[in-house]
This record gives structure tokens, sequence and C-alpha cells, in this order.
């Protein structure tokens, strides 16, 4: 006996065995029993037909549902859209304390810083590795969020609109928005 024939006789055993199963099943097989439905818990039909007469439809709830589908509701705001440009027009000081002559001084040397550009550097967008451009008289500063100029004003905030320099000496903040004119060095 070769391997072909092998083969043929094992299949031929499969088969008889797959069909002596279905066959078994086929005769076996009962139809389901119908059992009409009853009730096995919960209150009885009877008993929900007669409460009929009870109900009663509450027209304050649906009042307030009505209310409640007609209210107008506040536009999302898009926290992915740019700020717009209208808003941010001068440089301004903020959280000035009243400390006297010594914070109009400091206000006034803050308020020579001019913010000229936006870099952001590396392959990805990262706060710690934004840059900003600023001027004073003509002194160029390319800084990052952290550092100190003039040993005195901390670079606090960089975003694309304005950079807030802080005043360790007067405790003054101040937001310097982005130049729009370019500047002219004075001699």
């Amino acid at each position: 006996m070769n391997s072909r024939h092998k083969k043929m006789l094992s299949l031929a055993a499969l088969v008889s065995v797959w069909a002596g199963l279905l066959l078994w099943q086929w005769f076996g097989w009962e139809a389901p029993v119908r059992l009409p439905l009853t009730n096995v818990s919960g209150p009885l039909a009877s008993a929900a037909a007669a409460g009929i007469d009870n109900l009663h439809v509450q027209l304050d709830l649906l009042a307030a549902a009505r209310t409640q589908r007609e209210m107008v509701f506040a536009t999302p705001r898009n926290i992915f859209a740019l700020p717009s440009s209208a808003t941010v027009n001068a440089s301004r000081p903020v959280n000035v304390p009243d400390d006297g002559a010594h914070q109009d001084v400091a206000a006034t040397d803050l308020a020579q810083f001019h913010y000229l550009g936006f870099v952001r550097a590396g392959d990805e967008w990262q706060k710690k590795q934004d840059m900003a451009v600023l001027t004073k008289n003509d002194d160029l500063h390319v800084v990052k969020a952290g550092e100190v100029i003039e040993k005195h004003v901390v670079v606090k905030t960089i975003t694309q609109e304005s950079v807030i320099l802080f005043d360790r000496d007067s405790r003054l903040e101040y937001t310097v928005l982005l130049s729009e004119e370019p500047q002219t060095p004075t001699p």
C-alpha cells in the first residue's frame, strides 16, 4: 500500500466519522417545547390594567424639560485659534504696586525694552526652547524664559505675541508686546 492509498483511506474514515456524527445529531434533535409566558415575579398584568385610571401627566415636569431644551448655551471657545491681534496693541505694566519713585524708575527702565521677534529652536515644539529677541537702546538680547538680563530683569514668560519681564528689585512685572514697527537706532 502506497502513501496515496493511505491518505485516501484516512480521508474516507474522517468523512464517515463526520457523517455518523451529523446523522446522530439529526435524529436526536427534538423541537423546543413551547409554553405560554407566565408572570413569575412583579405585579400581575390584571393589576396593571386596573391601575390605568390612576395615571396622570405631570405637566410641571414637562414644562421644566421644555425650558431646559430651549436654553441657549454659550458657543465653545476655540482653544487652538491664535489670539486676535486687535487685543494686543501696546506695552503695558502689570502688577504695579504703589512704591513711589522707585517703581516709576523701574517702569521706565522696563519700557525701554522692545520685543522684535520670536524664535522656536529644535525639532519639536518645546516651551523651554522658545527664545525672544529683545532690544534696549542699542543692546540686542536673545533670551529664553528664566534668563536674567542686566542683573535684575528676569524673562518670565515668552509667547509669540508678548514677553513678560520681571524686575527683581522693584517686584514689578511688565509685558512687552511684539513691535510692529522697525526700531531705528538712536546715535
